[in-house]
């Protein structure tokens, strides 16, 4: 009796230890926890994290962009180091009668809502299961729409904007990002 009681304890440690040490990002179909396009999950809490850059006026695309970095991802760039992820929250702009964008006092857009919100992801071997000429790194991508649905595994368009930055290891606006943070904004 005393013998399977050890048994039992001992299985029973080696579960525990093993889920503690689980990999976050594994899964049923991924087990080494390795991440492609559309894999990785909106956090629930990212609009409590460090703010990487906040009101980025594209008038050019009639959006506000409001972008958040995880503090795992705060500690480094280029190159960023593997747990980091970001999430951009794309914002559409009041517009008049004539579809042009409202300004306000200060010359600037004005939010009218959350129209999609993109999340970037970096861990070791993410995001090649795409044509090498469309890797980033080890990046993945996921986009969702202002609620938090997915739109899905295609992350075309996300790659077309990122592949040129492989100087700032694939992320945009780098230098105004080590710049705020050096300055304390």
């Amino acid at each position: 009796m005393s013998k399977i009681l050890v048994a039992m304890a001992m299985v029973m440690g080696i579960a525990a230890i093993g889920s503690v040490q689980a990999d976050p990002y594994a899964s049923a179909g991924n087990a080494a926890g390795v991440k492609n396009d559309g894999e990785l999950a909106l956090p629930a809490d990212y609009a409590s994290w460090p703010v990487y850059l906040k009101n980025i006026q594209r008038p050019d695309l009639k959006q506000i962009r409001d972008i958040y970095i995880n503090p795992q991802g705060q500690k480094s760039s280029r190159p960023f180091a593997y747990g980091t992820t970001m999430v951009m929250e794309l914002h559409s702009v009041k517009t008049g009668s004539d579809g042009q964008p409202l300004l306000d006092a200060e010359g600037k857009l004005q939010k009218q809502g959350l129209s999609k919100i993109f999340v970037m992801g970096k861990g070791p071997g993410w995001g090649q299961a795409v044509a090498p000429e469309l890797r980033t790194g080890e990046w993945a991508y996921a986009s969702f729409d202002g609620s938090g649905k997915s739109l899905g595994k295609d992350a075309s368009s996300c790659r077309g904007c990122h592949v040129p930055m492989k100087d700032t290891d694939f992320v945009a606006r780098v230098p105004e990002y080590e710049a705020n943070r050096l300055s304390g904004k």
